[in-house]
């Protein structure tokens, strides 16, 4: 028996529903399949989903939307407007500055998010001023040197994403932050790959490519066009080709193959068809 005593509201048709759609056992009623995620605050809670509810101006004939449609329920991305305007809202998703808030926030909180193990599942969290407001983590952004070619960097890599441990990085800069940093030993000297780029002056993506595919240590550091970028030879069945040469050949997406040769795959079974 129900004891929050907001079984006939239509409130709690809202909340209900809201339920449905992100944890249905009917797989259909599902948004985005399971990945639209409901905050732990209204989750199991309608009490505190109806308390913040009437504090936002809910009355019968209003509809519950979410402003970024990739974003899950939560009171930082929820608001109650007219059905007729409802229909008209794309929110403010299609920044780069608000497209980053919302992944730092997936990262954190929703467990369907493909990185949350290295975020939300080590602890890292959000904090509460940016997690409940954009406006708030736009004004810090803007003026602390945010820009299109720039990404949001946590300091500390062990703490949250909060105004006095985060700034404003450069792809290098965050490579040489990570966890995670890959180092590479050239002529006697141990440095990260992103160390080795801003040294050489080649992009990290070319350098992190190039390792990836095997390349020699002393052909790390050519020159871009000095060298094939897929110059590593594969040896299957007594034949050597590039990566690319061989997932051509095999009619295969040149991604699969180096990612199965990333996780050790190695002859003919490198270039099976999936399925």
């Amino acid at each position: 028996m129900l004891k929050h005593g907001l079984s006939r509201t239509k409130i709690y048709g809202v909340w209900k529903s809201m339920r449905v759609k992100c944890y249905s056992s009917n797989k259909d009623n599902h948004h985005k399949k399971g990945q639209i995620w409901i905050c732990d605050e209204w989750k199991d809670d309608p009490v505190a989903f109806d308390k913040w509810a009437k504090e936002n101006g809910y009355h019968e004939g209003l509809q519950l939307v979410r402003k970024d449609k990739e974003d899950g329920y939560h009171p930082g991305n929820c608001a109650f407007l007219k059905i007729e305007e409802a229909s008209k809202t794309h929110g403010m998703r299609r920044t780069r500055l608000y497209n980053t808030w919302t992944q730092i926030k997936q990262r954190c909180t929703n467990k369907n998010n493909d990185r949350y193990e290295e975020y939300g599942g080590r602890g890292i969290k959000v904090c509460k001023e940016w997690m409940e407001s954009f406006e708030v983590f736009k004004e810090w952004a803007l003026k602390n040197g945010y820009r299109n070619d720039l990404s949001i960097d946590r300091i500390d890599v062990n703490g949250d994403y909060e105004p006095i441990n985060c700034k404003w990085s450069t792809e290098i800069e965050q490579q040489r932050n990570k966890r995670n940093n890959h180092y590479k030993t050239i002529n006697g000297e141990t440095k990260t790959v992103a160390e080795w780029a801003e040294i050489s002056g080649l992009p990290y993506k070319t350098l992190q490519r190039r390792v990836y595919t095997g390349c020699k240590e002393e052909d790390l550091l050519a020159p871009v066009g000095k060298i094939y970028e897929h110059k590593y030879l594969i040896e299957i069945n007594g034949v050597k080709k590039t990566m690319n040469a061989w997932a051509k050949e095999a009619e295969l997406p040149f991604s699969t193959v180096k990612r199965r040769y990333q996780r050790g795959v190695r002859g003919e079974n490198l270039l099976k068809k999936e399925g």
